[in-house]
């Protein structure tokens, strides 16, 4: 009898494994690679600082290293904050092509951060000086406009 139950459970779920179509099965979602790329990046960014944070309260890093060290991940960071929230506007909408190729569309500079603080921006949370093309600040990472 149990042979039999064995047997019947084998084959129904053999059976069941075929049966499934393809049409049946959900497409899988497609995923960008490069906000992937991102989102992996931002978690880095963010251990780099919890254990950047650690090892200043454990003595092991000066004043004036702790606020070096923080100051260029938290400019990374808005970087990387704002390069997502542009991909997953990007996401949202169509893209217009307005005629162009994708390769053109590739192929088109990208705009280049000003080096010169004359031109740069303050927060308006912790006025530090920082790029036009930033959304957010490189110092205490909030919106530079809101």
């Amino acid at each position: 009898m149990v042979w039999l139950i064995c047997g019947l459970l084998a084959v129904a779920s053999i059976g069941f494994t075929l049966w499934v179509r393809e049409k049946d099965i959900p497409p899988a979602p497609v995923e960008n690679p490069e906000l992937r790329h991102l989102q992996n990046r931002r978690q880095v960014l963010y251990e780099n600082l919890k254990d950047l944070q650690f090892e200043y309260h454990q003595g092991k890093l000066s004043d004036q290293d702790y606020q070096s060290l923080k100051q260029g991940f938290l400019y990374d960071l808005a970087a990387v904050m704002d390069s997502i929230e542009r991909q997953e506007q990007r996401k949202g909408r169509p893209e217009k092509t307005s005629g162009k190729s994708e390769a053109a569309l590739r192929e088109q500079p990208k705009a280049k951060r000003p080096s010169d603080v004359s031109q740069a921006v303050s927060c308006p949370s912790c006025q530090s000086p920082n790029p036009v093309g930033n959304r957010f600040c490189g110092k205490c990472g909030k919106p530079l406009s809101e």
